[in-house]
């Protein structure tokens, strides 16, 4: 079975990066650019963001141990009966400080409820993520920005609100002006989790690979005559896809029992639409998401979100 991908090379390739980024050009963009709703933003700066999830249909929830700890026995026997569906809520609180112009640190905290079919409902804190970007390269059109994501397994795995395993995630952020009313954003990211539940068949947790592009395009705006004002009403299309590069997940084999399979190479693929409102310094996002693909994390998603930018 494969090993997970080392993260050495990513992280000296960053870290040197990042020391380097005070050669750059002048700012030409601000948080207040960034319209996607589900991409990391390329754009450093400081903002306070309150975040809302609410997702229905998950088949397998385990998968990878990307959303929670697998529910195995100490001899790797699953527990009888495998999940079969799990809907789950979660708040997030996002708070991100600029400590130059061009590089800044974040935290994202979560609570999650979660919401099985056979298992009783939980609540509860779940894994912490922290993490710094900064900009790579920059131009009048075009920003690349290297970030840094560190998840930290503060959730209670046995009750389903974390993956019980620290994960470093590196990632590119690359944003590009198409227009004065459009902006495309993207990201591609690596998910390497540091540790795993082992079973006979292997480890549960493995890589994955996250990608996406996401174009908003403005449909309305003003300004102030004495720029102090300013109005947007964008929408938002984004396409996010995970390809996992190795791990296990639980499935049910009978009504009353379980096994576990390999899910190397699965692909989930899902499309995003969404309105962001802009005012001056402040933002509000709502938007729906679908599977695209016959494999999924959930098969609808529903945010909301506000944020605050300073």
């Amino acid at each position: 079975m494969a090993r997970p991908i080392s993260t050495t090379c990513w992280l000296m390739s960053l870290l040197t990066l990042l020391s380097l980024a005070s050669v750059t050009a002048a700012q030409e963009f601000s948080t207040s650019d960034t319209n996607v709703g589900y991409i990391d933003s390329a754009f450093p700066g400081s903002q306070l963001r309150f975040r809302f999830d609410s997702a229905y249909d998950n088949p397998t929830p385990d998968r990878a141990e990307f959303f929670y700890r697998a529910s195995t026995a100490a001899t790797g026997a699953p527990i009888s009966p495998a999940e079969t569906n799990v809907d789950y809520q979660e708040f997030w609180t996002y708070l991100e400080l600029a400590v130059a112009s061009n590089v800044s640190l974040f935290i994202d905290a979560p609570v999650r409820m979660v919401n099985p079919d056979i298992s009783a409902n939980t609540a509860g804190f779940s894994d912490l993520q922290v993490g710094v970007k900064g900009i790579l390269l920059e131009s009048e059109c075009d920003i690349l920005t290297g970030q840094i994501r560190v998840y930290a397994p503060t959730g209670d795995g046995s009750r389903k609100l974390g993956t019980s395993h620290a994960t470093i995630e590196p990632a590119l952020l690359y944003a590009r002006r198409l227009g004065p009313q459009t902006m495309l954003e993207s990201e591609f990211r690596v998910w390497t989790p540091l540790e795993s539940t082992v079973v006979p068949q292997g480890r549960f947790s493995g890589p994955i690979l996250r990608y996406g592009v996401g174009v908003g395009h403005d449909l309305f705006q003003f300004s102030s005559p004495c720029g102090c004002e300013t109005k947007k009403l964008t929408a938002v299309t984004e396409f996010v896809g995970w390809s996992i590069l190795d791990g296990l997940a639980t499935v049910p084999a009978t009504p009353t029992m379980a096994t576990i399979i390999d899910v190397d190479g699965d692909t989930i693929v899902n499309g995003k639409f969404g309105l962001r409102y802009t005012q001056s310094r402040h933002s509000v996002y709502v938007g729906y998401g679908r599977a695209l693909t016959g494999d999924v994390w959930y098969h609808d998603i529903l945010r909301a979100e506000y944020a605050i930018r300073f």
